[in-house]
């Protein structure tokens, strides 16, 4: 599985009800994507566009398209994904825009699974979360939750986490960038998640 991500800057002035659904209609009409999902960042000025594919094929000439306000475009492979039972009205993107070696690639998965997954799986309100990794070991984490209170609560149990024997911090070095987003839209259909009306 593959996926799109469109950024694109937002015209609070255009924003009536329903634009998530039709800003993600217009860049993927009728191409036979699985699900895609529009976010919206909080107290910001730009948004993602997120959409699935099935193969790498599907995503790059996905990647061509363009609708005014979108800047950038990335391609990713769907490399983790796990559901969770919260209604998605909160997503953070963690971006690690540098690219990784190996190494910090292995570590940084070995982490997310060990360490981080855990320490959030239990907490009430946390729904699924994507990994999604470029070609050059790039990453993007999309992570959803019910409520901001959530996402600050989720931020706060992996902030509070103590590296396991075996971890190297030197092969940690952190996302470059965190922004926050609303769920304006969704049908990703792995992760069940409920936004408006499709």
């Amino acid at each position: 599985m593959y996926a799109t991500v469109h950024q694109f800057r937002r015209s609070h002035a255009d924003e009536s009800a329903g634009w998530g659904h039709a800003l993600a209609a217009e860049l993927h009409p009728g191409t036979g994507s699985p699900g895609t999902c529009t976010l919206a960042q909080v107290g910001g000025l730009t948004g993602l566009v997120v959409a699935l594919w099935r193969d790498r094929g599907s995503a790059l000439a996905a990647a061509d398209r363009r609708t005014p306000g979108t800047f950038d475009v990335r391609v990713f492979e769907v490399s983790d994904v796990e559901g969770g039972p919260a209604e998605p009205r909160i997503a953070q993107a963690t971006w690690f825009d540098r690219p990784l070696t190996p190494d910090q690639a292995d570590a940084a998965r070995f982490g997310g699974r060990e360490r981080i997954r855990p320490a959030v799986r239990g907490l009430d309100g946390v729904g699924g979360f994507y990994v999604l990794t470029a070609e050059d070991r790039s990453m993007l984490v999309l992570g959803f939750t019910e409520s901001i209170e959530v996402m600050e609560a989720v931020q706060k149990a992996i902030m509070s986490t103590e590296l396991l024997p075996g971890e190297d911090p030197a092969l940690l070095p952190g996302p470059d960038r965190i922004d926050v987003h609303r769920v304006l839209h969704t049908s990703l259909p792995s992760l069940g998640l409920v936004g408006e009306p499709r």
